[in-house]
């Protein structure tokens, strides 16, 4: 019989991979605000409900459910408090039944965030264990993964793993999609683009793969970072964009400025078994063009 997953933030861009990759072997349940098919189950994080046959028979549950905290609108009190909330108060409304039906599940993995970061640290590769930053975003993220902590703490689930999300490569939607808009309007932007500001990056598909990845692989734990291997630099990438948006193969492949400068490493996910499919910005590139 397959495990089932069920699936917070199901309409995100990565969710919709995750499902690609789980379609075919497990049964997939998604929790909505909105149901609109036969696996999806209602829920009102603002109201405290949800649909408590979402998690009969659910063995493994992907939180990904988040306001974005970038969206265009001022970070006001009451938007920092929604933003919280679709996290925090989702995972804890999800941990609060499984408690009264006295259900116990094999694997929490929660969604984080490099925003937890405060890149102040006195080495240039930041672990898992670099320092924690200052602001909203670094508290929110703590409190997130604390948020997920309490699934082992209170001995619901067997393992909880947290990923703490990259900036993520993809046509579907997010920063790369918002890129590309700017590039077909502005493309001079791109093509004279100098600087040293670090991009840490991920394609979409390594972003998906690494949440099924911790279904399977038992011995993964904790939290762990999530970007692409070889770090960039975001004027490097706007200049190879530039470069294929152009059809200019000879600029892309020409050799960039070598990152020397602050980076997330991603060692602590290769040294339990996953291996990124899209391991340079150039591969991430030529793939979503």
């Amino acid at each position: 019989m397959k495990d089932t997953v069920l699936i917070t933030g199901a309409t995100s861009f990565i969710a919709q991979h995750i499902v690609k990759l789980l379609n075919n072997d497990y049964t997939l349940k998604f929790l909505t605000r909105n149901p609109k098919d036969a696996n999806h189950y209602a829920w009102d994080i603002a109201s405290n409900t949800i649909d408590e046959k979402a998690l009969d028979d659910v063995q493994h549950i992907i939180h990904l459910a988040g306001a974005k905290l970038n969206d265009g609108t001022p970070l006001t009190a009451a938007r920092k408090q929604i933003v919280r909330a679709s996290r925090i108060d989702g995972a804890t409304l999800i941990l609060n039944n499984l408690k009264r039906k006295n259900q116990s599940i094999k694997t929490f993995i929660s969604a984080s965030a490099l925003g937890y970061y405060a890149f102040d640290d006195k080495t240039l590769e930041i672990t898992e264990d670099g320092n924690k930053g200052y602001g909203f975003a670094a508290q929110l993220s703590d409190d997130w993964e604390k948020a997920a902590d309490l699934f082992q703490s209170e001995a619901i689930a067997e393992r909880v793993v947290k990923l703490r999300v990259s900036l993520v490569l993809g046509n579907e939607g997010g920063i790369y999609k918002d890129f590309k808009q700017q590039l077909h309007h502005h493309p001079s932007k791109f093509k004279i683009a100098s600087g040293t500001t670090y991009f840490p990056w991920v394609h979409v598909e390594d972003m998906a793969a690494m949440f099924v990845f911790a279904i399977h692989n038992r011995n993964m734990a904790g939290v762990y970072n999530t970007t692409a291997p070889f770090p960039t630099y975001q004027e490097t990438m706007f200049n190879k964009m530039y470069a294929l948006y152009s059809d200019d193969m000879k600029e892309f492949n020409k050799s960039s400025i070598e990152f020397n400068g602050q980076y997330l490493s991603s060692k602590k996910i290769q040294n339990v078994g996953f291996t990124f499919k899209y391991q340079t910005i150039e591969s991430a590139l030529l793939n979503l063009k």
